[in-house]
């Protein structure tokens, strides 16, 4: 059947346009293998420019070639025309090796197979000559396609779908498509994406680890149907997750393993308002790089209208060498009263203290910022104490705050317009020893369990007793 016509899989419409389809057909064909489709959506995804591909691709008939471990040679092209390409065993691209998917091509992946690159791929489909890469078999997903440290990769006007196969991992574990790079190394983008949709994962649809970042030019890509998130990312590589969409996926929001210094973010990076929540998973997202001291300073910068949900215990470190040394990490998170930048609990019934907040350590650099935003549930055990005057109302030393600044004194009041609500201690910890900076003008606060602000301890006298609490 040429032309436009419609199918309808488990009560999904998905409308084929001569190869390009919104539900993985690679053809003008009702032979589409079946199980490619995108699972928990009943809807069609017409949102995004690639969901409806008006295509000049000649359909695909017969049994193709088949494909089974390294490649046959150090430079291979796959072709439209010898399509379908059948994976039915693990593929290598070893360093030194190109692979060549053709515009119009169309890759099929046996169940648990995938393809590992150490070298370099490069499927580049254009405007109406798309590639597809999909299931072999209808009910059994394929594993993934693996980039190590060597690799290089160009991915355009592709779709990529019915893989993301975990096995025994848990389902946020694995990706159908897997960016790896040098643990050793910054971040390095040697994956190029470009009008890319990666449909219907078994698991998460794209993993970031192990410095592999995406290139800063890469756009458009498009995330939907996956059994999970549609990305997860250490933390230093979040900000090269680019525009696109990352809705109708079971969880709609980009998970952060936020490790520490395991994955820190020693360079200035972007939160970019990509339309679904960010949610840290680890127990802290660090900024700043305090591996000696006089390292170079790092910006965490937020877009307005960003919402960042946190797992029990974690929080937002702005780093630094020592408690008396300048910081070495800033965070500038300027929203907007319409677009205001949410920190919050990620339970699914918050309550105060269930993350510990955003931490300052030592002198606060002067690049800080935080206006229109909203810090909500925090409060929670940070392991510092001591820095402020000691409140009576408190049974210890510890310092519980929504924002905790310890170690120096900021030069100026860099939260404003803020609201803090549900704290399990107070809301904004002042813990150096120095003049007072009043952080109380234009911001609000709601559900402190203890102060607003707590107190700075003087330089020359002892603290105030009580020291000045004020609450609301």
């Amino acid at each position: 059947m040429n032309g436009m016509h419609m199918l309808l899989r488990r009560g999904r419409l998905a409308l084929v346009v001569c190869g390009a389809v919104l539900a993985g057909a690679a053809a003008c064909t009702d032979d589409a293998p079946e199980g490619s489709e995108t699972p928990g959506t009943d809807d069609v995804d017409s949102g995004t420019p690639d969901a409806i591909r008006p295509s000049t691709c000649a359909p695909v008939t017969g049994e193709g070639t088949k494909h089974s471990g390294n490649l046959e040679t150090g430079q291979e092209t796959w072709t439209a025309a010898a399509s379908p390409h059948v994976i039915d065993f693990p593929v290598t691209i070893r360093e030194g090796e190109t692979l060549t998917i053709e515009p119009c091509a169309v890759v099929r992946i046996r169940k648990d197979m995938g393809i590992l690159v150490q070298g370099t791929l490069v499927a580049e489909g254009a405007e109406g000559s798309p590639i597809t890469i999909e299931r072999a078999d209808a009910n059994d997903p394929w594993r993934n396609i693996e980039t190590r440290e060597t690799a290089t990769v160009r991915l355009a006007h592709a779709t990529i779908e019915g893989g993301g196969a975990r096995g025994n991992n848990r389902p946020d574990s694995m990706a159908m498509l897997d960016v790896r790079g040098d643990v050793d190394l910054p971040p390095a983008g040697k994956v190029h994406l470009d009008h890319v949709t990666l449909s219907g994962s078994a698991s998460v649809g794209l993993i970031l680890r192990e410095a592999g970042a995406l290139t800063a030019t890469s756009t458009d890509l498009t995330i939907t149907g996956g059994a999970n998130a549609p990305v997860r990312s250490w933390a230093n590589l979040v900000g090269s997750i680019p525009s696109g969409r990352y809705t109708g996926n079971e969880s709609d929001e980009i998970l952060i393993d936020g490790m520490g210094s395991r994955d820190a973010i020693k360079q200035d990076m972007t939160l970019a308002n990509r339309g679904v929540p960010y949610h840290v998973l680890g127990a802290e997202v660090l900024v700043g790089d305090t591996s000696a001291e006089g390292k170079p300073k790092a910006t965490l910068t937020i877009e307005a209208g960003v919402t960042v949900r946190f797992a029990k215990g974690s929080r937002l470190a702005m780093d630094a060498y020592k408690t008396d040394k300048p910081a070495t990490g800033a965070l500038r998170a300027v929203g907007t009263e319409a677009q205001p930048i949410v920190f919050t609990s990620a339970e699914a019934t918050p309550a105060p203290g269930n993350w510990v907040g955003l931490t300052f350590k030592g002198t606060p650099d002067a690049n800080n910022r935080i206006e229109h935003a909203k810090i909500a549930y925090a409060g929670g055990d940070s392991g510092i104490s001591s820095y402020d005057c000691p409140n009576p109302d408190k049974a210890s030393f510890s310092n519980y705050g929504a924002i905790i600044v310890y170690g120096g004194r900021p030069a100026s009041a860099f939260v404003t317009h803020t609201s803090f609500e549900q704290s399990a201690g107070d809301g904004i910890v002042r813990g150096w020893t120095g003049e007072v900076v009043d952080f109380l003008p234009t911001n609000s606060f709601a559900g402190m369990a203890l102060c607003n602000q707590s107190y700075p301890k003087p330089v020359s006298t002892t603290c105030p007793n009580p020291p000045p609490c004020p609450k609301n």
